[in-house]
């Protein structure tokens, strides 16, 4: 019995401007084939709206995407360039001074043997 007591205080319970909720209930079902139709330009524009902000949101990802590749590139080749500038200076210090190339770097002592 609390239950149909409960729901029969949900369904006359008055709204805001005192209309019981089932009579919104039963007008928002009746005037769904009117309104319906009616928001279907609104409801459309709003889909448009999201189809374009998620292009431009697209496009402004793939730029910052594309610069972020560009970026690390230039900055593997410099580490590359780095590396190979180490690389002589340490192959020409060992032709250069051949006991300080092995306290110093032995593998490069074994790699100038070879």
């Amino acid at each position: 019995m609390a239950l149909l007591e409960t729901v029969g205080e949900v369904l006359f319970e008055k709204t805001i401007f005192g209309i019981p909720n089932i009579v919104v209930g039963v007008a928002a079902i009746a005037a769904a084939p009117v309104v319906v139709p009616a928001l279907r330009p609104v409801t459309k524009a709003i889909i448009k709206g999201g189809i374009i902000a998620a292009d431009r949101t697209k496009a402004t990802l793939g730029t910052v995407a594309e610069r972020t590749k560009a970026a690390f590139s230039e900055a593997g080749e410099r580490w590359g360039d780095l590396i190979a500038e180490a690389r002589a200076e340490v192959y020409g210090a060992a032709a250069a001074a051949p006991a300080a190339a092995q306290t110093l770097a032995p593998e490069v002592a074994e790699a100038r043997a070879t």
